[in-house]
């Protein structure tokens, strides 16, 4: 019987093309929607899931059940920070690590905090103490010379600002601009060696501060067990330096962090111009690339004042091999000599020539500024091997500090230009909770053997008044006879230097960095696909043993982020059932007029014995016939374009879809399931839009078609 419904099927869609094939071409376009969302929306589910849980989530995440806040990896500025804290990690950990699916539990807590680095005067100021304390005075004079020429340059710009800005208004800005000069002329430095101290004392105090000036910084980081870390989660990889030692205190930085924001500004413009020109982009149409050597032009003292003497002439040596002979103008400006104000060098003209760049030259004058410029520069701020000092807020609501040293740099692969994922630094988690203001265990018990020291007694708030003031005001006596110094074991005579040395020494065992305050921790699996049933199991320990922590995979903590495809699913749900609706209206009103037009025909199956049954089956068979037949046809396109769309990749616009897509491209994958998908939803949408029309069809009598003749 199936096999007449489909001949019959296939002759009524033949007999009726127009209709059959305005019908299809809307289930051709419906199925290549689907098909394609499907595909595309996998991919991107498939990439961001990898990116996340490879680079700082892993696949489950652990936070404490009785947190205020829902703990969010990405945060948004309506986020909270009140997670609380995992109670007795050890435990935890050693339970989960036992269920097989679990590969790794590792403490983690993020956070953000400032650097706060010098500017060019106060590093160079700090480099002259040094090495004239060593006595290494050939190393010195240099150094000292250049610093005087830096307070000269300085010294004539302010004086250029007075004849546009009146600085007498503001008495710091006057006094300042006065400190200036003082420290610009000969007789400041005449007698500096003789007068040393009291001469760095002003630069230090009163000319630094009103050099050029660094940037107050943000960091984002994360406290975690760096040598578990390095070796579990399987996007991080390091570009310079090392790894942290294990067990040590230190910072390792994200390439992108180190190079979007401790990089000389100069040389960042001058390599995203690079990037940009290599994507196609050209000067005479680019406003950014146009802006940006606006920026180099007008600061390129940004070059030159880190330029001592024998560096400016090198590189002016240089710059004038490469630029010959200048326009009238840019003679002038490049003068070794510029108005009364104080000296100028002529690298500064020609600095300003050469970044005046453009189509024909960047390739050329890019390969010379780091063949030659970037040499005599100090390139990033803060650099591997530095010591940089992080101050954040703590819990407590106070500042505090670490100095940790920074062992490298490293990148989450695929993610190097994505800020989601490419400004996330790493640091050890004993430094992480001393930031914080968690109080670790070592310094407990020192607090301890200093209460104990110091005889200090621990007195019930309601006695407070009496035992100050009543019977039992001896306390404060006794507490003071014990004759406690808090100095007794410290030498003054080296400083922070000692206390610094302290802490690099310090090699702490595991039990120590796991036995710390916890705020969340990463959970990764051995194989992606156990999610759930590793969910199911880790939630299942923590009912029956107790276990204060929830459980959140990696969308959940993503947060904001993580909802992204679930928004995505929400818009194509909503243009497939526009397309979908569309297209059963149209086939619901067709398969009517087929109805309609078809009395006699189906007058005629009844009168020689067909069932209503029959009927029914017929006009289902051939909207079923209609689906497969054009939703063959979309699929096959749809397949096409995803194909194609897998061998050349869908590029990455912005720096989020580089972290949704796992790299600067996406390639869409096509698996059986996404054309069983489209293939059945469209067989599905014009089976339920002929259900109506084919009842119809079957209240059709043989009387009733026989009078339709007559009529």
């Amino acid at each position: 019987m199936f096999g007449t419904l489909i001949r019959i099927a296939m002759r009524n869609l033949l007999a009726h093309k127009l209709k059959s094939f305005i019908v299809g071409g809307i289930l051709v376009f419906g199925t290549m929607l689907v098909l394609l969302g499907a595909a595309l929306l996998g991919s991107i589910e498939a990439s961001m899931a990898e990116s996340i849980t490879g680079s700082v989530s892993g696949h489950l995440q652990l936070a404490s059940s009785k947190g205020k806040d829902q703990l969010v990896l990405f945060p948004g500025p309506l986020d909270g920070n009140e997670i609380g804290v995992i109670e007795d990690f050890p435990k935890v950990r050693a339970r989960l690590e036992a269920l097989p699916e679990v590969r790794a539990v590792l403490p983690q807590g993020f956070d953000y905090a400032m650097i706060f680095a010098a500017n060019l005067i106060d590093r160079k100021l700090a480099n002259m103490r040094t090495l004239r304390g060593k006595g290494e005075l050939e190393t010195y004079r240099p150094v000292r010379d250049h610093v005087r020429r830096i307070v000269e340059l300085l010294d004539r710009d302010i004086q250029r600002i007075r004849g546009v800005i009146d600085l007498d208004k503001d008495d710091g800005a006057r006094r300042g601009a006065e400190d200036v000069h003082h420290a610009a002329q000969p007789e400041f430095w005449a007698d500096f060696e003789e007068n040393f101290a009291k001469r760095m004392e002003f630069l230090e105090n009163k000319v630094a501060q009103m050099a050029i000036g660094e940037d107050i910084l943000f960091i984002r980081y994360m406290g975690t067990d760096i040598a578990r870390f390095t070796s579990t989660f399987n996007r991080f990889e390091m570009v310079r330096g090392e790894p942290i030692p294990p067990g040590q205190r230190g910072v390792v930085l994200n390439t992108l962090y180190h190079e979007e924001m401790l990089k000389q500004k100069t040389a960042r413009r001058l390599d995203k111009m690079k990037d940009k020109i290599a994507e196609g982009a050209r000067f005479e149409s680019d406003d950014e690339l146009r802006e940006w050597r606006r920026m180099n032009v007008t600061q390129y003292k940004e070059i030159s004042w880190q330029l001592d003497d024998a560096a400016a002439d090198r590189v002016a040596e240089k710059l004038r091999a490469h630029l010959g002979p200048a326009p009238v103008e840019a003679a002038e400006a490049a003068s070794p000599t510029d108005d009364a104000s104080g000296p100028a060098h002529a690298v500064d003209g020609l600095l300003r020539r050469f970044l005046d760049m453009d189509d024909g030259n960047f390739a050329a004058r890019y390969q010379l500024f780091y063949d030659v410029i970037a040499k005599e520069l100090q390139l990033y701020r803060v650099d591997v091997g530095d010591t940089l000092t992080i101050r954040g807020m703590s819990q407590g609501g106070y500042m505090s500090s670490v100095n940790v040293k920074v062992y490298g740099t490293f990148r989450f692969q695929g993610l190097d230009k994505s800020a989601l994922g490419g400004m996330v630094n790493l640091m050890d988690i004993v430094s992480y909770r001393d930031l914080y203001g968690f109080v670790t265990a070592e310094q407990k018990a020192e607090i301890k053997a200093l209460e104990k020291r110091s005889g200090l007694q621990e007195i019930a708030a309601e006695n407070a008044e009496d035992a100050l003031f009543g019977e039992d005001a001896d306390l404060a006596a006794e507490a003071s006879a014990t004759g406690f110094d808090e100095f007794a074991d410290v030498d003054m005579s080296k400083g922070a230097a000692k206390w610094n040395e302290r802490l690099t020494d310090i090699v702490y065992t595991q039990a120590q960095i796991d036995g710390g305050v916890v705020r969340n921790a990463a959970v990764v699996l051995n194989d992606p696909k156990q999610l759930q049933a590793a969910r199911i199991a880790i939630e299942r320990i923590a009912a029956e043993e107790k276990l204060p922590i929830k459980v959140l995979d990696w969308k959940q903590a993503s947060g904001m982020l993580g909802n992204f495809v679930s928004v995505i699913y929400a818009v194509l749900l909503v243009a497939i059932l526009g397309v979908f609706g569309v297209a059963l209206l149209i086939i619901n009103n067709s398969m009517v007029l087929s109805t309609m037009e078809r009395t006699k025909e189906i007058g005629t199956i009844r009168a020689i014995g067909g069932s209503r049954r029959f009927v029914l089956w017929m006009f289902l068979i051939e909207s079923i016939v209609l689906g497969a037949v054009f939703g063959a046809i979309g699929v096959g396109l749809g397949a096409g374009i995803v194909g194609w769309l897998g061998n050349v990749g869908i590029p990455a616009t912005n720096d989020t879809l580089v972290f949704l897509f796992g790299g600067p491209r996406m390639y869409p994958w096509l698996s059986g399931a996404h054309v069983a998908f489209a293939l059945g939803l469209v067989v599905m949408v014009t089976t339920i839009s002929t259900i109506y029309p084919a009842l119809l069809a079957t209240r059709v009598t043989p009387l009733e078609a026989m009078q339709d003749k007559e009529g």
